[in-house]
């Protein structure tokens, strides 16, 4: 098997890296290798909501950083979620560093 340049050794060393868990959501199990379309390096192993949520919006920050913005205004508990993704990305920065 090989997704994106990686085989299923490095797969299963990214989601062991990761906590057996989706890199943005937390969800277990996660099956989708995420990688940049513009350069194409692998980023982490996502759920498929995940994964599908990042195509969508075209992986552009842009759009996310408003998406996060219109939760935050309208749900109330954006805020939370928001910090609860900063705080994930942080930890998986500092560990590939």
């Amino acid at each position: 098997m090989h997704r994106y340049g990686i085989g299923a050794d490095d797969f299963d060393r990214m989601v062991v890296e990761q906590g057996g868990v989706c890199a943005i959501c937390g969800r277990p199990d996660p099956e989708h290798v995420d990688h940049s379309h513009e350069t194409g390096v692998v980023r982490g192993i996502l759920c498929f909501n995940c994964n599908g949520g990042l195509g969508q919006l075209r992986d552009e920050i842009d759009s996310l950083r408003s998406a996060v913005e219109y939760l935050e205004a309208r749900d109330g508990s954006g805020d939370e979620l928001c910090q609860l993704a900063l705080t994930r990305a942080k930890g998986l920065r500092t560990a590939h560093v």
